[in-house]
């Protein structure tokens, strides 16, 4: 099996299992592993494959002919949400900061990439949409990127956060009339509503791995239970690619 299933507290109480052995889950936040990847690799699924689920199908409703923006898509989040708009039929481009992760963008399935440090929003836009912008963008960057998304969607559009941690003018948002979706994929847990629906997420993930049309990237680097310390001093670098596992070895 896989899922997110412990390790905070909020209204439906103490759920434990952060860095435990073995845990006691609600089987509604979980589903059979996928069968083609193992154990490590599911770990690395949950938390990431269910909020981009949730920002691009739950909330923003994605189309086959929508051209969609995601920023940070080498990033946990963003990895997976090229693979799912892609096989969804939509169009993608992504913002990344180096030739490295523009070419793991692009094996994953994103057609227009964008290097954020050398090119401003109205440029990209410019040249992806004619100046129109995008029909959804997707913030997994957060701070004072989000303004940016806010400039790069089009009029009527819709901009998807997942961090919502800091104060902004919305003045652009009422000039284009844009839609703003905040996804925090813990409130299942935290509340005890909609927990079934996660298991049905990690379900349809689960198969979609399975056809290949879903991989998770995974940074090159193992770590054993007794090097929690050096996993969390890396996460907090920001200078890994693909997700930090821990394994019970």
């Amino acid at each position: 099996i896989f899922g997110c299933a412990g390790g905070l507290q909020g209204e439906a109480g103490l759920i434990q299992g952060a860095l435990a052995d073995f845990m006691l889950v609600d089987s509604n936040l979980i589903a059979l592993k996928p069968k083609s990847i193992g154990f490590a690799e599911s770990a690395a699924l949950p938390l990431v494959t269910i909020t981009a689920w949730e920002g691009l199908f739950d909330r923003a409703y994605i189309k086959k002919e929508d051209h969609i923006l995601i920023h940070g898509g080498a990033g946990g989040v963003g990895h997976i949400a090229i693979q799912l708009a892609r096989h969804h039929g939509a169009r993608v481009a992504t913002t990344v900061s180096s030739e490295g992760k523009a070419k793991i963008a692009r094996e994953l399935g994103a057609e227009d990439i964008i290097f954020y440090p050398k090119e401003k929003v109205k440029d990209y836009t410019q040249r992806l949409t004619k100046g129109k912008g995008f029909d959804v963008v997707f913030d997994t960057i957060g701070a004072d990127n989000l303004d940016k998304s806010l400039d790069a969607a089009k009029v009527s559009g819709q901009v998807i956060s997942i961090i919502g941690s800091n104060k902004h003018d919305l003045t652009p948002m009422h000039k284009k009339g844009l839609s703003l979706h905040l996804v925090f994929m813990l409130l299942p847990m935290l509340t005890g509503k909609g927990r079934a629906h996660h298991g049905l997420v990690l379900n349809n993930i689960a198969n979609w791995i399975d056809e290949g049309a879903v991989k998770p990237i995974i940074h090159e680097e193992r770590f054993g239970f007794d090097q929690v310390n050096e996993a969390h001093s890396l996460f907090a670098t920001n200078k890994h690619v693909g997700k930090i596992i821990l394994e019970n070895k």
